[in-house]
């Protein structure tokens, strides 16, 4: 089996799927052991051979005996090409690399609000891309009324109110919303930061509600109970994330008072 050598891969150390892939490479043998290192503490050692603005934003793969870097999805190419050479030449198809490209730079470029660091370590955070962030929100937000949508519907039936997909996902933008018109001012730098992290909290209790859709005679009020646990999980969330971004409480209670008043209006206009 072949190992790719004399290479260093620098990997966000705070990121929980860049440990995972490092990992996996090492304990598989795509690389051989200790090619894996953290960025944070191990930048200043590459610094004149890497451009840390682009290493920030995608991995970085050096070439220690040739002093060669390549970024992204080439390093990981480049990596899964020792082992799998057929596999490889057809991930640079022209439209499947692009392909790959843009769900690479997706994930890349939100990682820290799927999974947060602190705001006062930005050592390796990239560069906040407006367009990916947006389309972040987008997509969590279709997905989640569509979850919620299915989920809710015998509930509804329960409380004799109409089930509406469009108002699902009329509710889910709406926080979105809600949260950055009443927070902006407060949260300033961080607003973006702050609306991808609760966008996450929102893809989280989606996921959560998944199991009991497979499950279709589900009692009722089980589902109502479950969905009340799974609100309040994800209560605690928002407050977790917030801390960690040192936020205040102000918009957790914002997020509160939006699902409040949205039930509020669905009760009094069923």
């Amino acid at each position: 089996m072949k190992t790719l050598m004399n290479q260093k891969l620098l990997i966000d150390s705070e990121c929980p799927m860049c440990n995972f892939y490092g990992n996996a490479f090492e304990k598989y043998s795509f690389v051989e052991k200790n090619t894996c290192l953290p960025f944070q503490y191990s930048i200043s050692n590459f610094q004149n051979i890497i451009d840390i603005k682009r290493a920030q934003n995608e991995i970085a793969l050096v070439d220690i005996k040739e002093n060669k870097v390549v970024y992204g999805v080439d390093a990981f190419l480049k990596i899964l090409e020792v082992q799998l050479p057929i596999l490889v030449n057809f991930l640079r198809t022209k439209w499947i690399y692009f392909f790959f490209l843009k769900v690479y730079k997706f994930i890349s470029q939100n990682r820290k609000v799927i999974a947060p660091s602190q705001w006062s370590n930005r050592t390796c955070v990239p560069e906040l891309n407006i367009k990916y962030r947006i389309a972040y929100f987008i997509m969590v937000a279709v997905f989640s009324s569509i979850v919620i949508f299915n989920f809710t519907q015998s509930i509804n039936v329960f409380w004799g109110w109409k089930s509406n997909y469009y108002r699902e996902l009329l509710i889910c933008f709406g926080q979105i919303i809600w949260q950055a018109f009443f927070l902006k001012s407060v949260l300033k730098e961080k607003i973006w930061d702050y609306l991808g992290n609760m966008s996450t909290v929102s893809l989280l209790g989606s996921f959560l509600l998944i199991p009991l859709l497979i499950v279709a005679d589900t009692w009722v009020i089980f589902k109502m109970l479950y969905f009340g646990f799974i609100v309040s999980f994800m209560l605690f969330e928002h407050v977790k994330r917030c801390k960690v971004l040192e936020l205040s409480f102000l918009p957790s209670i914002s997020w509160v008072v939006y699902r409040t008043v949205i039930l509020a209006l669905i009760i009094f206009l069923k």
